[in-house]
């Protein structure tokens, strides 16, 4: 008796996950050293290397500005979100101020969201593409360090589910 309840069990198993993403560590620091790399290399080609290059000036205020730009991306603090997947697939993103993990305090005026062709779902990665119900779309970047432990996985099996109900899946990598 055991193994039909089993096999009916695992097939009509819920995807219903909540989901509290926090900015990635991992993608700051990322984007940090990269800002620095390109201050390094404006250094370089302003004080180094300026008859190397024949628009010396031009490259030296676009790498500048990069790295400026990618320093303050990786300072700046961004939101905290929540994603939460009913069992029958309905997204709902809700964006957290001072966030407690318990805390279910903002659930009911979350926007409804609808997962966009092209967002995928990588081992260590996903990009979500999301529509909101008030027409803006939002690319979200989900990695390990962004979620509680365990709750990357869980995360991926309802995005895969709700992304795969028109086409079927393959492989380890896949694109929605």
């Amino acid at each position: 008796m055991q193994l039909p309840a089993l096999f009916f069990s695992s097939l009509f198993m819920s995807i219903a996950v909540s989901a509290v993403v926090r900015p990635s560590r991992t993608l700051r620091v990322l984007a940090g050293a990269y800002g620095l790399a390109n201050l390094a290399a404006a250094f370089a080609v302003a004080v180094l290397l300026p008859a190397h290059f024949a628009l010396a000036p031009l490259v030296v205020a676009t790498l500048a500005c990069a790295g400026v730009f990618l320093l303050a991306t990786g300072i700046v603090q961004t939101k905290t979100r929540r994603i939460d997947i009913s069992g029958v697939g309905t997204l709902r993103l809700t964006v957290q101020q001072d966030i407690r993990t318990n805390d279910a305090a903002g659930l009911a005026d979350g926007t409804a969201a609808t997962l966009l062709p092209g967002s995928t779902v990588w081992p260590q990665l996903m990009l979500l593409h999301l529509r909101l119900e008030h027409g803006g779309r939002i690319l979200l970047p989900v990695l390990r360090d962004s979620v509680a432990p365990g709750v990357f996985r869980a995360l991926g099996v309802a995005v895969t589910a709700i992304g795969g109900r028109n086409k079927p899946l393959q492989g380890q990598y896949k694109t929605l």
